[in-house]
């Protein structure tokens, strides 16, 4: 299966998981194989919200540019997969079954956040994490078989790195400068 065919099963396999239709999860491919499509899928999404923002505005990202937002979202991606390790490591479930859709669900949400870079708003940023954070459940209850409570600790424990790694790196990156 090429990583095309891939993406497209990936995305309906989510609409499926959203509309909770049953055999959602059989749509992923959830081997290592999956795991690096669904990264490069996710770098592409970051990519592009890293340049299209600029090039709509008339400037062409610097290479400087694109080199800092990428990793900067390499550090969220790699949060979000500590977050899935450790959690199937500490409930013994399969890491690949939370992992790839949870990527998926952060590049789906990257590429669908696009149109809203212009908007700028604080209301658009926390209802993106709230899609997120139904993702992340969506992905921990039905492709990762876990419970309710657990699927919500894990929403909630993705969400929180999602907001705090920001937070973080401005206060570390900053200088020690206030925000006031």
């Amino acid at each position: 299966m090429n990583a095309f065919t891939e993406l497209w099963r990936a995305l309906l396999g989510w609409l499926d998981l959203l509309t909770a239709q049953p055999g959602a999860a059989g749509k992923f491919n959830l081997s290592r194989v999956g795991l690096v499509n669904a990264t490069g899928f996710y770098v592409v999404a970051a990519l592009s919200s890293i340049a299209v923002p600029g090039i709509a505005g008339g400037i062409v990202p610097g290479w400087m540019q694109v080199a800092v937002g990428l990793l900067f979202n390499l550090l969220l991606l790699l949060a979000i997969l500590l977050a899935t390790w450790g959690t199937a490591r500490l409930l013994r479930v399969g890491v690949l079954a939370i992992a790839v859709p949870s990527i998926y669900a952060l590049g789906i949400v990257e590429v669908l956040s696009l149109p809203l870079v212009f908007v700028r708003s604080d209301a658009a940023a926390i209802a993106l994490l709230g899609v997120r954070g139904f993702m992340f459940y969506r992905a921990a209850r039905e492709a990762g078989r876990l419970g309710i409570g657990v699927s919500v600790a894990f929403a909630i424990l993705c969400i929180v790195l999602l907001a705090a790694i920001p937070l973080g790196l401005y206060m570390l990156l900053g200088g020690g400068q206030g925000i006031g």
